[in-house]
């Protein structure tokens, strides 16, 4: 049903601004830009390997967008899981009672999609897109940034969410540790793994506390990528052996045009770790 992440949305107050990081920074192309009336936004698309970035700017105060940086603030928006049948997908959902913002699938910028809602992931915002053949993926790296490795969803429930993703969208969980009172879970619905963390004891409380916590890109060069985007002025660390095998190095969430975004970059380089 699913065969990866998409894009990864993220709700920005300036438009330039964060143009200037992730695609004049980072190297990476902006493959469209325009308008989405209906949702009171200008976007902008990224391509970061055989994915995308969804800058998203609201223009107007009704925007879902607006709403989302008046409460949280601008950053991580939503995940966008890529389907080639969009339409049998949100049948099946809809069948099954999970809880739609999207009852049918609608045009939108990334192609046919629907927005699940927020409780459908205890308030993390999930959709699905069919996208169009132009936005399939596939552009070559030309620079540092090579792909989007993972991205890292907080939940109060890991369990019960990897029951849900399998149970809506057929994706299996690779592996599962516990660190502490932390509980990791790794999913891999294409190329791009989802990283599931939350506490080891669920607290049970059913509140919609789920949020997206993290994005991070896999690179070439890391030293070179830290060095030059401290040269520009950006708020980086030292690179650092990960947790995942490799090394890697994180922007701070509140450095210029960032938006709120915890971004790390990971080389796995020389790594004979594999991935989850």
């Amino acid at each position: 049903m699913i065969s990866d992440v998409h894009h990864v949305g993220i709700a920005v107050r300036d438009m330039a601004a964060a143009l200037r990081f992730y695609s004049e920074a980072l190297g990476l192309p902006v493959v469209k830009e325009g308008d989405a009336p209906a949702r009171g936004a200008r976007v902008a698309l990224i391509a970061a390997g055989g994915s995308y970035l969804e800058l998203v700017q609201p223009v107007t105060d009704g925007s879902p967008f607006a709403r989302h940086i008046e409460e949280r603030g601008e950053g991580l928006h939503h995940v966008a899981l890529r389907t080639e049948d969009v339409e049998a997908l949100v049948a099946s959902l809809r069948e099954w009672g999970v809880p739609l913002e999207d009852e049918q699938p609608r045009e939108g910028f990334t192609g046919r999609l629907s927005f699940l809602a927020p409780e459908a992931m205890d308030g993390t915002l999930l959709e699905v897109v069919q996208p169009p053949p132009e936005l399939s993926g596939g552009s070559a790296p030309a620079g540092a940034i090579t792909r989007i490795d993972h991205v890292v969803l907080r939940l109060p429930d890991v369990e019960e969410a990897c029951r849900r993703m399998r149970y809506y969208f057929g994706v299996e969980t690779k592996r599962t540790f516990e660190r502490g009172e932390t509980r990791f879970s790794f999913l891999r619905p294409g190329d791009v793994v989802l990283e599931l963390i939350g506490p080891s004891a669920p607290a049970g409380t059913g509140l919609m506390t789920g949020f997206i916590a993290g994005l991070a890109f896999e690179c070439v060069g890391i030293d070179a990528l830290a060095a030059d985007l401290k040269a520009k002025g950006y708020p980086i660390g030292e690179p650092h052996p990960a947790l995942q095998g490799g090394r890697i190095v994180s922007v701070h969430a509140d450095g210029p045009g960032v938006a709120g975004v915890p971004v790390a970059f990971i080389d796995f380089t020389d790594s004979h770790t594999a991935r989850p």
